[in-house]
């Protein structure tokens, strides 16, 4: 879980992608804003970064809810929705945002996320076999 959380950390700071209209770059696209080349923010892409911020606060909660098995893999689950969520969001801004002779690149922070899910969705997996783990030992007893 911690990879994923510094994997989500990576993908705010980083840009996610690049406009291009006619062979110039015309902006770059953050989770927080979208930095234009005549140096201005436009703060459309907002709900981006709440998305991001919110997943790897969770995350680094449940890192340390370790007591709670069942609550931890919930929050696993939650954050594998919310990772989902922020690309079906990207995927909106990024086809509004562009319009039709536009053209946008993607960079290497947009697939952090993604990283990010599959390693919630481990750590989920762990998670519920390590409490199939421990409800097999108090049926022993």
């Amino acid at each position: 879980m911690l990879v994923a959380v510094a994997l989500t950390i990576l993908c705010l700071c980083l840009p996610i992608g690049t406009f291009y209209a006619e062979g110039m770059r015309m902006a770059t696209e953050y989770n927080l804003w979208i930095y234009t080349m005549q140096g201005a923010k436009d703060f459309t892409t907002m709900p981006l970064f709440i998305i991001l911020l919110i997943s790897s606060a969770l995350g680094l909660y449940s890192i340390f809810a370790f007591h709670n098995r069942i609550f931890q893999a919930r929050l696993c689950v939650l954050n594998m929705f919310l990772i989902i969520g922020w690309y079906i969001l990207f995927t909106v801004f990024s086809q509004i945002l562009g319009g039709s002779n536009i053209k946008f690149e993607l960079e290497f922070a947009s697939a952090a996320p993604c990283f990010a899910l599959a390693m919630y969705f481990l750590s989920y997996k762990a998670i519920w076999k390590d409490e199939k783990l421990v409800r097999a030992a108090d049926r022993i007893r």
